[in-house]
């Protein structure tokens, strides 16, 4: 008799033990597989929601701060005529506990315009390349901004077809717009720069309409710090060690928010790693279970000269067989479950599909999917050949005699 048919052979005659070691196989890589895309779900949700928090610091000139300015998420810099040098920007970069900054610049206030139905829309320069609060609201399109464009809130409409509207007789067109925000964003027209540099030379042509900014000034930097940081203590440093500048923090509401939510995030990975250590340990009570029954019947191949690496291959291959069949079922199965090939089951057992739990899942393109499959199928392989190493070498080390005595 080979061992792949003694192998097979054991594996048939104990329908019970073998089918509780598939079955674990099966739940660990379902679990695997499910969990990861549950995880990566709310992780995208939560990075979502931090996304459209906007900046957790704005950095203005000393003296332009109003109290009625410090109300709500910090999308948009203060309007004011006071600047600030824009090498400011990068002595805010440079502080400790800073990820990211991105200049802002306001330029004027257009009033009673007809692109727009709030009396007032307010002429905002932004850095693209930069930008991590503006873009959120462009729900996942990216800026593209060569000069003479602009981006607008919700509230401006162009009145043509081509989308160009007149700003202080320099003619922008608007090439796409924010999501609702509820707040001064709706009426914001923004353009980069190099534009607004543009707009500016245009009203010094004009009489009467003029605009004067400070080359190479910025009037705000949004600042969003590290996911670990205090954004109190980032304020701080910054008002230590920049000078003429005022460091305006978000509410406390939105800072507990992001800081929940972070935590959120870790803890459902700190639960999934919880639930694969179980997995492993129940496996691995099992197959000891298996291999105590299986004693003397390794006791007789040891007597009829099987080696000891004989004896643990053998048992090696069967927790690795077993693995890959219920691993592959449980991976198939979630397959089903998530890409919508199981709502005719879910019908005919009177569930709802798993799309309807409420649960946050990302299900990623095809090719990703059995990317993660295949993931899944590792970790429960890798999950059986743990819990099945230990108790296969301590029986297949174990003397003949002792074996065959008991």
């Amino acid at each position: 008799m080979t061992q792949l048919r003694l192998i097979l052979r054991n594996i048939a005659g104990s329908a019970f033990r073998s089918g509780a070691i598939f079955l674990c196989a099966a739940l660990v890589a379902g679990l695997a597989l499910s969990a990861t895309l549950v995880v990566r779900g709310a992780e995208e949700r939560l990075q979502h929601s931090l996304e459209r928090m906007g900046a957790d610091i704005v950095v203005i000139p000393w003296g332009t701060m109003r109290t009625e300015d410090m109300q709500g998420a910090r999308l948009l810099g203060l309007a004011t005529k006071q600047w600030m040098p824009r090498a400011y920007m990068d002595r805010v970069a440079a502080i400790k506990g800073v990820a990211e900054v991105s200049p802002q610049l306001y330029i004027t206030t257009l009033h009673d315009t007809p692109y727009c139905s709030q009396p007032e829309v307010y002429l905002i320069a932004f850095d693209p390349a930069t930008d991590f609060a503006i873009k959120p609201w462009l729900e996942g399109r990216e800026i593209n901004m060569p000069r003479g464009t602009a981006i607008g809130g919700t509230c401006l409409r162009s009145p043509n077809a081509e989308g160009r509207i007149d700003v202080l007789g320099y003619e922008l067109q608007l090439v796409d717009n924010l999501a609702p925000v509820g707040g001064d964003l709706d009426q914001a027209l923004l353009v980069s720069f190099e534009t607004a540099n543009e707009i500016i030379s245009a009203t010094e042509r004009q009489k009467g309409n003029a605009l004067y900014l400070a080359p190479n000034s910025v009037s705000a930097v949004l600042v969003r710090v590290d996911l670990g940081a205090d954004p109190h203590e980032v304020a701080v440093r910054i008002l230590e060690q920049v000078s003429s500048v005022l460091p305006i923090e978000s509410t406390n509401l939105f800072q507990t928010e992001r800081a929940q939510m972070a935590g959120l995030l870790r803890t459902a990975l700190f639960v999934l790693g919880v639930i694969w250590v179980l997995s492993v340990v129940f496996v691995g009570l099992i197959f000891s279970m298996a291999v105590n029954e299986r004693r003397r019947e390794i006791g007789v191949l040891r007597a009829l000269g099987s080696p000891q690496t004989q004896i643990f291959a053998t048992l090696f291959a069967e927790s690795a067989i077993l693995a890959l069949g219920g691993g592959t079922l449980g991976a198939a199965l979630t397959i089903a479950l998530v890409s919508g090939t199981g709502d005719a089951g879910f019908a005919a057992a009177g569930l709802p599909h798993i799309s309807q739990w409420g649960l946050p899942l990302s299900v990623p393109p095809l090719a990703q999917l059995l990317g993660l499959a295949i993931a899944g199928l590792l970790a429960s392989l890798i999950s059986i050949v743990l819990a099945a190493l230990v108790p296969a070498l301590r029986i297949s080390r174990q003397e003949v005699a002792l074996v065959m005595r008991e």
